[in-house]
């Protein structure tokens, strides 16, 4: 079953230190007190009023059993990931969803106004653009943990925990699974979200990952 989520944009509230950290300031200029670069103040703070006016938080998941060959410790031939009759071999991924009884496929995307934003202020404003497209991916990233906490919140009733969110494009997870997400999400039925030739995704601010799912009675009881 494919379940559908979605949030407004005050429901997201915007992180400065993100958008400033995405736009290329280092984490230790961002920290320091005397910060203080007016300009671009001010076109963070612009560009958070116009993306909350953009953003359309949208997401589709599915939960899947999960069987894992190997146990993530230096066997990687025996290293297979198997949900919903694909399999997927993966030493990162082995590691990260090792323990794990199931596994949630998500795609989240901002919607394709935000792309549309980025692109226009391109041509007439490159700075600006800059900011804009650093504030996408901080509000992807926020939206995504809020995500991730409503799968939290849900799997503890079950006395479950989620690990850590894994996504295609990383480590040893190639790009190409990507495809399996759209198979079994519907992802551009659902959220009209494309894939092309290359691997990615349209609209650029979306986001697709694995995120097990662990008893955490059990793990206690085998410490």
């Amino acid at each position: 079953m494919i379940f559908q989520h979605r949030l407004s944009s005050k429901d997201v509230p915007p992180d400065f230190n993100e958008l400033f950290r995405y736009a290329g300031y280092s984490r230790q200029t961002i920290l320091n007190e005397s910060f203080n670069d007016q300009q671009m103040q001010e076109l963070a703070q612009t560009a958070v009023t116009e993306l909350s006016e953009k953003i359309n938080c949208r997401a589709v998941y599915a939960k899947f059993s999960l069987k894992s060959n190997g146990s993530g410790e230096n066997n990687c031939e025996k290293e297979i990931i198997k949900f919903a009759g694909k399999e997927i071999k993966s030493h990162n991924l082995t590691i990260n969803l090792k323990g794990c009884h199931s596994v949630i496929l998500f795609a989240a995307t901002l919607g394709p106004e935000v792309d549309k934003l980025i692109q226009k202020t391109s041509k007439i404003n490159p700075a600006k653009s800059v900011m804009l497209q650093a504030g996408g991916a901080m509000y992807i990233e926020q939206y995504v943990e809020l995500l991730q906490k409503h799968f939290q919140d849900e799997e503890a009733k079950n006395h479950n925990c989620i690990r850590p969110r894994y996504s295609p494009g990383f480590g040893d997870v190639g790009l190409e699974v990507q495809k399996i997400f759209f198979e079994l999400l519907q992802c551009q039925k659902n959220l009209a979200l494309t894939l092309n030739d290359s691997l990615i995704m349209s609209p650029e601010k979306s986001v697709t990952a694995f995120v097990g799912i662990y008893n955490s009675e059990t793990q206690a009881g085998e410490k």
